[in-house]
């Protein structure tokens, strides 16, 4: 058998050979395509469900929960009690969460996730039983837009254009409404000052201007005073709380002014607002010269006055089973410039009766007398003639 054509046979069929299999191969197996990609980044049938929800952003922590009658409060911790939560808030935050879609997996490599800053920022939605509906951890931004995020512990991360923002701090979470009224539906105010009886100004409905049986003779009512007290006092808010038994608190009930408000419908709400007196200054004693008759050091300035918040009691006859409860060992500090602006005295309650416009006179006015034709003065000119004088004639001898 000759071997060069063998050879040039086997040249032949194994690429052939090679050609065949190639077209006939079996097809590699199809990788099942995420599960999450294309889906809303939260469902929102799980959100609805929660009754509680967990943040973490920046070192902080808060957690909302929800009550049994539906309403949202910011969990009780070792400072603060049970407050009602801003429930819009948290209908924002939701609607972030649920609106965007998961637009692709960005890495399963651990090395990879290690760079997209996912352990930054977490939200967690849990039901009442404690099983966690929703776990986020939320990454850095993507240059090209959209952001890093991963489901729990997965070792996925996937792109979403998130524009959720997180915040952690649990003051920010705070309803600070104490009431909520609006000026139409006030009928009376009534106001105490120290060593005299209240002042009540009422009306009969919201169109009707404001009266009180105690204006004084040839007053009325200053509307635009009492216009500033409802705007103020009707959609009353804290700033921070206290415990009851804060030295502060304590020297704020020293002194208080109360406000009722009632409503057309017969609610009442009575506020106690307190502030701890002035503390007065000690005279000085007069600087003694020096004894050189050099000029004297300048006095060192005085330190500042220690701040004297102002808090408010809230006597509601509709009350918030939270703010009642949270006020049995806390206290709330309002703005205050609220405690200021109250009127000091009843007389800051009503002004003078303006004076009635003075009547238009019925008789025509007098008719004036025509006027003087003007003067005019001709002026000639005045001609001098000048003769040569002559010289008399000498005397006779």
């Amino acid at each position: 058998m000759k071997l060069r054509p063998l050879l040039l046979t086997l040249a032949v069929l194994v690429p052939a050979a090679g050609a065949v299999w190639w077209l006939q191969r079996p097809a590699p197996p199809a990788q099942a395509a995420d599960a999450r990609l294309g889906q809303r980044v939260a469902d929102p049938a799980s959100l609805t469900s929660a009754t509680r929800v967990r943040l973490k952003a920046l070192g902080k922590t808060a957690e909302l929960a929800r009550t049994d009658e539906g309403r949202w409060t910011i969990a009780v911790s070792d400072k603060t009690p049970a407050l009602p939560a801003d429930a819009s808030r948290l209908t924002r935050l939701a609607a972030d969460l649920v609106s965007p879609k998961v637009e692709r997996l960005v890495t399963e490599n651990p090395g990879r996730l290690a760079t997209l800053e996912l352990d930054s920022t977490e939200i967690a939605f849990l039901d009442a039983t404690g099983k966690t509906l929703l776990e986020l951890d939320l990454g850095k931004n993507a240059d090209g837009g959209g952001r890093f995020l991963r489901y729990g512990s997965e070792p996925k991360a996937y792109l979403a254009r998130l524009n959720a923002s997180i915040d952690a701090d649990a003051t920010n979470w705070r309803d600070t409404a104490l009431i909520a009224l609006k000026s139409d539906e006030i009928a009376s105010l009534a106001f105490a000052f120290p060593g005299a009886a209240p002042v009540v100004i009422s009306r009969p409905d919201a169109k009707t201007g404001w009266t009180s049986p105690a204006t004084p003779a040839g007053q009325q009512v200053k509307t635009g005073s009492i216009t500033t007290q409802l705007t103020n006092l009707t959609g009353l808010r804290y700033t921070q709380v206290a415990p009851a038994l804060d030295p502060g608190v304590i020297a704020a009930r020293v002194l208080t002014r109360d406000v009722t408000l009632t409503t057309f419908d017969g609610r009442t709400v009575k506020l106690t607002l307190g502030r701890a007196p002035e503390v007065p200054k000690p005279a000085k004693p007069a600087p003694t010269p020096p004894a050189d008759g050099s000029t004297p050091p300048p006095e060192p300035a005085e330190p500042p006055a220690p701040p004297r918040p102002v808090y408010a009691e809230v006597t509601d006859s509709k009350p918030d089973a939270l703010l009642a409860a949270a006020a049995k060992t806390h206290a709330f500090e309002i703005g205050e410039w609220i405690h200021s602006g109250l009127p000091a005295t009843a007389a800051d309650l009503f002004e003078p009766v303006p004076a009635p416009p003075a009547p238009a006179s019925t008789e025509k006015p007098a008719t004036p007398p025509p006027a003087a034709a003007p003067i005019s003065v001709t002026t000639e000119p005045v001609s001098v003639t000048t003769e040569p004088m002559t010289a008399p004639p000498a005397p006779s001898p």
